[in-house]
C-alpha cells in the first residue's frame, strides 16, 4: 500500500496526514479528543523522543497548569490500549517515542550487516551520533547476554542507561569529552545489568567516519568484562 499521505506505523496500522485519522486493517479507530491530540503530537515527532513535559503542555494548551507526570503516563497507557499495534515506547529520562515501520531498518542491520561481529565473544554496541541523544542502533548477542536485555529493549536508548545511579565516575567524563571531540577512548567503567548486578568493564569507543563525506557516522563500543580480574577485586575490597 503506497500513499504519500499515509504514514505506516505497523503492518496493519496507518495514519492519514490528509484526514488526520488512524486506521487499523482498513478500519478507522475512534479516538477521544485528547487521544487524537496526543496522537497528532506524537506523529509530528515520529521516530524522535518527546519529553513528558512537552506532551503534558501540548495536551493542556497552557503553561500555567502544574505538570503532572502521572497524567501523561495515563494518557500514554490509554492510547496503547486503544491501539495495541502502535510501537509506542518509553525512553530513559522521561521521554516517549512513537516509532514508524521505518525504525525497523535498525533491526534489519542486525541481520544484514553485522553477521561477523554478531559472533564476537565481546559485547559490542553501535550508536548514531547524528540522531538525538546518540541512541543505540545495534548490539550483538554477547551484549544482550552480559546485561540481560533483549535487543528491542536496548535499541533507541543512550548507553548511559547502563550506569543506573552510578553516574559519578571519573571515566564517564573522559568518555563524554572524547565523544564530543569525536576521538577514540578507552576506560574502565561500572555498568549494571537488568537485574541490578554490577559489571566492571574495559570499554573502547571509536568514532566511525564516512570517508567520502568526511562526516562522523557512528560510534563503535567494544566491552571487555573484567569484573572477576584480580585488580578489580582489589579495588572493590579497598573501597569496601
Amino acid at each position: 500500500m503506497k500513499n504519500n499521505n499515509l504514514i505506516r506505523l505497523s503492518n496493519s496500522c496507518y495514519w492519514s496526514i490528509e484526514t488526520e485519522s488512524l486506521a487499523v486493517e482498513g478500519v478507522d479507530i475512534k479516538l477521544s479528543i485528547s487521544q487524537k491530540k496526543l496522537f497528532k503530537f506524537l506523529v509530528k515527532h515520529i521516530n524522535k523522543p518527546v519529553l513528558n513535559l512537552d506532551i503534558f503542555y501540548e495536551l493542556h494548551d497552557s503553561l500555567d497548569k502544574e505538570f503532572n507526570e502521572k497524567s501523561v503516563r495515563n494518557f500514554i497507557t490509554g492510547l496503547r490500549k486503544s491501539v495495541p499495534c502502535l510501537n509506542l515506547v518509553n525512553i530513559y529520562g522521561g521521554y516517549y517515542m512513537l516509532k514508524s515501520e521505518q525504525i525497523s531498518k535498525y533491526i534489519k542491520l542486525k541481520e544484514q550487516f553485522f553477521e561477523i561481529i554478531e559472533q564476537s565473544k565481546n559485547p559490542i554496541v553501535v550508536t548514531s551520533p547524528n540522531e538525538y541523544d546518540n541512541p543505540i542502533i545495534y548490539v550483538n548477542d554477547a551484549f544482550c547476554e552480559l546485561f540481560g536485555y533483549e535487543y528491542e529493549e536496548v535499541v533507541g536508548q543512550n548507553c548511559r542507561f547502563l550506569h543506573g545511579n552510578d553516574t559519578k565516575q571519573e571515566a564517564l567524563e573522559r568518555i563524554r569529552e572524547a565523544i564530543s571531540a569525536q576521538k577514540s577512548v578507552e576506560a574502565n567503567i561500572r555498568n549494571y545489568t537488568k537485574d541490578g548486578d554490577m559489571v566492571y568493564e574495559d570499554i573502547t569507543i571509536s568514532p566511525i567516519f564516512d570517508k567520502q563525506k568526511e562526516k562522523l557516522s557512528y560510534f563503535l563500543g567494544i566491552y571487555k568484562d573484567i569484573t572477576s580480574m584480580p585488580l578489580f577485586l582489589e579495588k572493590v575490597q579497598g573501597v569496601l
